[in-house]
This record gives C-alpha cells, sequence and structure tokens, in this order.
C-alpha cells in the first residue's frame, strides 16, 4: 500500500488520528513522510493530501510558529493551492501562527473560502478561530457572533464537541435561542443586495471592504446599511442577526477573498 497513493492517505489520515489524540510527535512523522513520498513522486499537490498545514498545525502545538509559517508560505505558492478549501485550511493555520492584531484578516477570508468549498467541519474551526482572536482582542460583541455562528454550523453538521472544546472558556449565552426567531423572521425583508451587505457586515468586514468585494460604491454600501438597520431595527453592526435567510451568510460566486501575497513574511 505504501507504494502507492493510498499510502500516502493513510498517512495523512493516521497523521490526523495522532493529532486528535495528542500524540504530536507521531502525527509529525507521519505528515512528513506523507510529503516525502510526495515529493518522491512528483505529487506534491495540496489538494491531493496538504501535508505542510497539518504539519505546521502540529509545529504551533510545540510552539514552533516561526518553522510553522514558513510551512504555510510554502504551501501557498504551490500549483493547486488557489483551491477554496486548501487556502482557506492553510490561512487558518497561517492566522495561529501570525501576531494577534494580524488573525482576524486572515480568518475572514478563511471563512468566506471554507464557506464557499462546503468544508464545515473546517468552517467550524475557522470560525471557532475568528471568535478566539476578537475575544483576546477585547472585542467581546464580535467574539460572540462568530462564536454562535460557528455553533449553528457545528449543530447542522455534527461538530458540536469539537466547537465546544475549541471555545472552551468563552460565553456564547446572552438569550442566542430566543433571539434567532426573531432575527431570522426580521431577515426575511430584506432584499438580496441588503442581504450579501449585512452579511458581510456582520463578518466585520468595513464598508470600504464590502464594496470592493461586491462591486459597488461605499455610498451605496451605505445606504443598503442604513435600510438593514431599520428593518432590523437595530444601530450598529454587531447587533446584526446570525442567521440570514436564505444561505446564512452566502456571497456571490463571483466574488473572490483577496490573495495572501506570496513569500509574504512566510
Amino acid at each position: 500500500m505504501f507504494e502507492t497513493r493510498f499510502g500516502l492517505k493513510y498517512l495523512h489520515a493516521r497523521g490526523h488520528h495522532h493529532l486528535a489524540t495528542n500524540r504530536l510527535q507521531a502525527a509529525l512523522a507521519d505528515f512528513r513522510r506523507c510529503g516525502e513520498l510526495m515529493r518522491e513522486w512528483s505529487l506534491d499537490l495540496p489538494a491531493l493530501a496538504p501535508w505542510r498545514s497539518d504539519t505546521a498545525r502540529v509545529q504551533l502545538a510545540l510552539h514552533q510558529r516561526e518553522a510553522a509559517r514558513e510551512l504555510i508560505g510554502e504551501e501557498l505558492a504551490l500549483p493547486g493551492a488557489a483551491g477554496a478549501r486548501t487556502r482557506g485550511i492553510a490561512l487558518r493555520v497561517l492566522a495561529a501562527a501570525r501576531d494577534l492584531k494580524q488573525r482576524p484578516l486572515l480568518l475572514r477570508e478563511a471563512v468566506d473560502l471554507l464557506q464557499a468549498s462546503g468544508d464545515r467541519v473546517e468552517l467550524v474551526r475557522a470560525l471557532a478561530g475568528l471568535s478566539r482572536a476578537h475575544h483576546s482582542l477585547g472585542e467581546f460583541n464580535r467574539a460572540r457572533m462568530m462564536g454562535r455562528r460557528a455553533l449553528q454550523v457545528a449543530t447542522d453538521c455534527g461538530a458540536e464537541e469539537l466547537c465546544r472544546q475549541l471555545l472552551a472558556g468563552q460565553d456564547m449565552a446572552d438569550g442566542a435561542d430566543s433571539a434567532e426567531a426573531d432575527e431570522a423572521d426580521s431577515a426575511e425583508a430584506l432584499s438580496d443586495a441588503e442581504r450579501r451587505v449585512a452579511a458581510l457586515a456582520a463578518m466585520g468586514h468595513t464598508n470600504r471592504e464590502i464594496g470592493s468585494r461586491l462591486y459597488i460604491t461605499v455610498s451605496t454600501v451605505e445606504q443598503h446599511l442604513t435600510r438593514v438597520y431599520r428593518k432590523l431595527d437595530v444601530t450598529r453592526r454587531t447587533d446584526l442577526p446570525l442567521r440570514l435567510k436564505d444561505g446564512d451568510y452566502s456571497f456571490p460566486q463571483q466574488v473572490t477573498a483577496e490573495r495572501w501575497p506570496v513569500g509574504a513574511e512566510a
């Protein structure tokens, strides 16, 4: 088996099992062996097995941040690394290796990409990471918003225990259950354009970033938000609902996340 590509998948999966059970050196050995074989066979493609991202996760657990950043930089420069899932995972891991203030931007892009890829478990990880970053920065409203969204996605895909572990120590209560029904009903009154703007605003994007992503002017963004606030009876973006009808923070397919510069402090 270890002379075929199935051996690569086996090593990659076993490495994840070791990582999940905190056998870090065993995980490191499997991920590195997987990478060695992929390079030897000229199959070093992140879409096949993103062994660098996984090795970087182990290195972060071992407090080797510089080595982790270097590996992620290598991965993002490889052919095929632009895929939504592959890039989203890489940026999520890279965020953990960066300074705290740099994390939200990387994690928001990771969330966008993983939402588009359909990998809900990795989306839970990215949302939980974004919640923790906001919490560490003292942005508690944003932390609660992202934490509740992580719990919502986790509930939909059966990853509640993982989410609880990732958000351990953070309070996601604040009457979220009782408010969700009213928020969903109010969101029905939004137009498609208003819903897209509201979704991005709720994720923490600035008006200029929203305009750039949706190809509209900042003035148009402000007009949409004014109507959104009035319809939802809120006064600021941190009060925007977590559940928006039809797609739950879906974004237009033509909108692409900003690319992380290749070689930038990696």
